[in-house]
């Protein structure tokens, strides 16, 4: 991969050059890490001073406005006391630096267990997740923030009009009309998902900061305990129940092998679910209870999104099939979509006073 090629063309005088901008005295180990972007490589390095991230994004595709502004928001996250891998402040008090040929940032490094599908794990990442909104509700910003997400996004329509191409491309042999279906099959559902949630009052809600990425991926846990919050850079500007929706979503549905996602589940953990609502609750109750009917609608939205997008560039969602994986999408919606009720009333139960 790129990124993986950018990191190992850095030698450990390089590296040193670049870290001395940080007060964390030489590196003495440098460790290519994997995951993440392509654009972007990230190693992990062992200095005098601790051990941190050291994140390298290319210059010529990097909106330096959006990089300050995902810094801002981890240092409010931070000083909430939420376990951020937090970005390291330079000596020049800047918070990343322009040199050979990159932009690069210093994190530091937070060890901890992945998301193991624990009750008390989705309570403990509702209630960080909740925390941070609480933090950022009055966090001043500046420039250019991102203020749209996977509501009523036009970029998803547009995308699963692309899919079947770019399944087919990776596909030679697929069944064409089936997957045209399967796309309009989604896209009218995602549009109607979407009128459901501006008919209960989406448009008149206030934005805020979000942290925009809230998965099992970007939080790591000590125990039932979560460790560490990472990767700040889909940060953005919408409704806090977006990401709300969208976490209650990543933290309760319920997957497979990757061979086998034919006979994955398309239902939702309901106990991962509450797990996920008490620990929302447990900081802010009253936002969720005011607004749990949108709840389901978003979820249908955020799943159709965060599939069609990278599936329209590559065919694939990461190793699966991107018919297949749409083909799970499409039950596990409809499964959403007829159990709208039933899932509002049991966060409803749930975040009751």
């Amino acid at each position: 991969m790129r990124s993986d090629a950018l990191a190992q063309t850095l030698s450990l005088d390089q590296v040193n050059e670049i870290v001395r901008h940080w007060d964390v005295g030489l590196v003495k180990e440098i460790a290519t890490m994997s995951g993440g972007s392509r654009t972007n490589s990230k190693s992990r390095v062992v200095c005098e001073g601790g051990t941190f991230v050291l994140k390298r994004r290319q210059s010529h595709a990097t909106d330096i406005e959006r990089v300050r502004f995902a810094h801002q928001v981890m240092l409010t996250a931070g000083n909430a006391g939420l376990p951020i891998a937090l970005v390291q402040v330079a000596r020049d008090q800047s918070t990343f630096q322009v040199c050979e040929g990159g932009i690069y940032e210093l994190f530091l490094f937070l060890s901890g267990e992945r998301w193991r599908r624990l009750p008390n794990q989705a309570r403990e990442a509702g209630r960080a997740l909740a925390t941070l909104h609480h933090a950022a509700f009055n966090m001043p910003w500046h420039g250019n923030v991102k203020a749209s997400c996977f509501h009523g996004n036009l970029i998803v329509v547009e995308a699963l009009r692309r899919v079947p191409a770019a399944v087919l491309a990776q596909q030679p042999h697929a069944a064409q009309s089936p997957l045209m279906d399967l796309c309009q099959q989604l896209s009218n559902l995602y549009q109607h998902a979407s009128e459901q949630v501006d008919d209960l009052g989406y448009d008149q809600l206030d934005s805020q900061v979000v942290h925009g990425d809230w998965h099992p991926g970007n939080i790591l846990f000590d125990g039932e305990r979560v460790s560490g919050v990472l990767d700040f850079d889909s940060a953005r500007l919408v409704p806090a129940i977006a990401d709300v929706a969208n976490g209650l979503l990543q933290y309760s549905v319920r997957a497979g092998p990757s061979r086998a996602i034919d006979n994955w589940p398309h239902e939702l953990d309901e106990a991962l679910l509450l797990g996920f609502t008490r620990g929302i609750a447990s900081v802010d109750s009253g936002a969720l209870l005011k607004l749990v009917r949108m709840v389901p609608w978003l979820m249908i939205e955020a799943c159709i999104a965060e599939a069609s997008i990278p599936i329209a560039k590559s065919g694939m969602f990461a190793i699966i099939p991107g018919d297949k994986m749409l083909a799970l999408i499409l039950r596990r919606a409809l499964w959403i979509q007829s159990n709208a009720v039933n899932l509002a009333r049991i966060i409803l139960s749930d975040c009751a006073p």
